[in-house]
């Protein structure tokens, strides 16, 4: 069953056309690798999924609710969630308060409630708390929650990010690039992480990502675009194969 649609988006700006029109699904459960050159179009995509863009052409579909016809603030309490390829933490806030942050648009209390800490203020914060500590050590974040965030390590950045989404306790994990700066050997355990976080917690994935290896490795299947196109998709031996694919992206000659 799919969980995500995407059909023949249209995005211009300007005259330029990011987006001329792909169109594909990611089944619920699975792990879908978006890929392409630089300027194909992925992120602005996500941007559409995100509703940050809104296309000009095309329909997107989530859990068969026009998400097009959505504004971007209600797209987390439709139960997706994203990071971004430049980090959007809060430098000056420790970790565990960046990550709380993903929680907040489930928080069902209003200002004389919380004003007034009543119990089920109390309750409800208590529960938030539990599940950022949760995500925290899933992450491997639990010896440095209370550490500011700015300072810290790139690559552990990148993983409070996705403590943070996964704390929206989302259907649908975006991840935009989330291997970028990371080392080799940093970029095999993401890898790895991602599989365990879609397994472990019911999730369906979309990933942006131009490490071939960790996409190849980690993903069901495979979405190939070039200048806003989509040129191939299937398995990701079936993409590999392909030559439209090995010719736009992987650089063979003839």
């Amino acid at each position: 069953m799919s969980l995500l649609e995407v059909s023949g988006i249209v995005m211009r700006f300007g005259g330029v056309v990011a987006l001329d029109g792909p169109s594909f699904e990611v089944e619920e459960g699975r792990i879908c690798g978006l890929i392409g050159p630089n300027g194909a179009g992925k992120t602005t995509l996500f941007n559409c999924v995100s509703r940050l863009y809104t296309p000009q052409e095309g329909t997107i579909t989530f859990a068969g609710e026009d998400l097009l016809a959505r504004r971007a603030h209600d797209i987390a309490g439709l139960g997706i969630a994203r990071t971004f390829q430049n980090l959007a933490l809060i430098h000056a806030l420790s970790v565990r308060d960046n990550v709380l942050l993903g929680a907040h648009h489930r928080s069902r209390s209003g200002f004389l409630t919380s004003a007034l800490s009543l119990p089920s203020e109390r309750r409800e914060q208590r529960e938030v708390s539990e599940q950022a500590d949760e995500a925290l050590e899933r992450l491997g974040l639990a010896g440095v929650a209370d550490l500011p965030a700015g300072g810290l390590p790139y690559g552990t950045l990148k993983r409070v990010e996705i403590a943070r989404a996964i704390c929206q306790q989302p259907r649908l994990l975006m991840l935009d690039e989330p291997a970028s700066g990371l080392s080799h050997e940093e970029v095999g355990a993401l890898g790895e992480l991602i599989v365990s976080l879609r397994d472990d917690l019911d999730l369906t994935v979309l990933l942006v990502e131009h490490h071939m290896g960790m996409v190849m490795k980690c993903s069901d299947t495979v979405v190939v675009l070039d200048f806003g196109r989509k040129i191939a998709d299937g398995t990701p031996a079936e993409v590999q194969e392909n030559e439209r694919v090995i010719e736009a992206y992987l650089g063979a000659s003839g």
